[in-house]
C-alpha cells in the first residue's frame, strides 16, 4: 500500500505526492522537491478556506520526510561511484505556519542528519506567513526554530515570493535564507500586465541585490515551456524547475 493510500485509508484528506528535478544553469542536476499536491475535489469543495488539521499535516509531513529519506538512500551509490554528486539537495515544502511546531523541527532535524550521512542536505521551502497566523508569538517560535535548523545545517528556501513584496525582509534582514524561488509564470503575468517599460531591469536588479548582498541563490519554478525558459534563462535565477525541463513524478 502506497503513502498515499495509507492516508486515504485513515480518512485524512485525499492527497498524492509528486517529485521534480531542480537543475543548475549548465542543465546538471542540483536537487529534487518532494511535494504535496491536495485534491481539492475531495474535500469540502464549498469551503475555499479549508486546510487540513494540525495533526493530518503532522502525518503527512512524516511521510514525505520517509520518502526524502527513501530517495536518498537510493542514490546513495550514485553519489559514491560519481566524482559530481547527483542530486545532492533535498527539497521538502513546509507551510510556514506549521513551522510553529518544536515536534516537526525535530523530525526535519533527524531527516536532515540521516541524509547528511548519505552526503546529501535537506532544504526547506517556506511558504509565506498567512495573515491569521502572524502574531509576534507565532513569528518568535517560528524564527527561533529557523535558527535551530540553521544550526543544524538544514538550508532554508522561500516559496512563491514577489519581488516586490515585503514577506520575506525578516528573513533577508537576518540573513537567513539560501534559495528564493520564484514562479516563472507569475513574472510573465506581471511584465506583461504592466506598462512599466523598466520592470524587467527592476526585477533584474532586485535579484543582483540579494545574491550580492544576502549570498541568496534563486531558483526559476514553474518553467512550463519555451517562452517562460528564455525568460528565467534572461534573468539571473541559478537553478531552474518545471515541465519544461522535466514533469514531475508521482510517488
Amino acid at each position: 500500500m502506497s503513502v498515499t493510500e495509507c492516508i486515504s485509508a485513515s480518512n485524512y484528506v485525499n492527497h498524492y505526492l509528486t517529485r521534480q528535478v531542480i537543475l543548475a544553469r549548465d542543465d546538471s542536476p542540483f536537487g529534487s522537491e518532494i511535494r504535496v499536491q491536495f485534491d481539492a475535489n475531495s474535500y469540502l469543495s464549498t469551503d475555499p478556506v479549508w486546510k487540513p488539521s494540525a495533526g493530518q499535516m503532522s502525518e503527512i509531513y512524516s511521510n514525505v520526510l520517509i520518502q526524502t529519506q527513501l530517495t536518498a538512500l537510493s542514490l546513495k551509490e550514485q553519489n559514491t561511484n560519481s566524482q559530481k554528486k547527483y542530486l545532492h539537495k533535498r527539497f521538502v515544502g513546509i507551510e510556514q505556519p506549521d513551522l510553529i511546531s518544536t515536534v516537526l523541527t525535530e523530525e526535519l532535524i533527524r531527516t536532515h542528519e540521516t541524509l547528511r550521512n548519505l552526503g546529501q542536505t535537506l532544504v526547506i521551502t517556506l511558504t509565506e506567513l498567512p495573515l491569521w497566523a502572524a502574531s509576534v508569538k507565532n513569528k518568535k517560535k517560528i524564527l527561533r526554530n529557523v535558527y535551530l535548523l540553521k544550526d543544524y545545517g538544514v538550508e532554508i528556501a522561500f516559496d512563491g515570493y514577489n519581488l516586490h513584496g515585503e514577506a520575506i525582509e525578516i528573513f533577508t534582514t537576518l540573513n537567513l535564507l539560501n534559495y528564493i524561488r520564484t514562479s516563472v509564470l507569475s513574472l510573465d503575468r506581471s511584465l506583461k500586465s504592466n506598462c512599466n517599460p523598466d520592470l524587467f531591469n527592476q526585477i533584474h536588479d532586485v535579484m543582483v541585490t540579494l545574491t550580492h548582498n544576502n549570498k541568496i541563490s534563486f531558483i526559476a519554478d514553474r518553467v512550463e515551456h519555451a517562452a517562460s525558459h528564455i525568460l528565467a534563462r534572461a534573468l539571473p535565477f541559478d537553478y531552474f524547475q518545471g515541465s519544461h525541463y522535466s514533469p514531475a513524478d508521482n510517488l
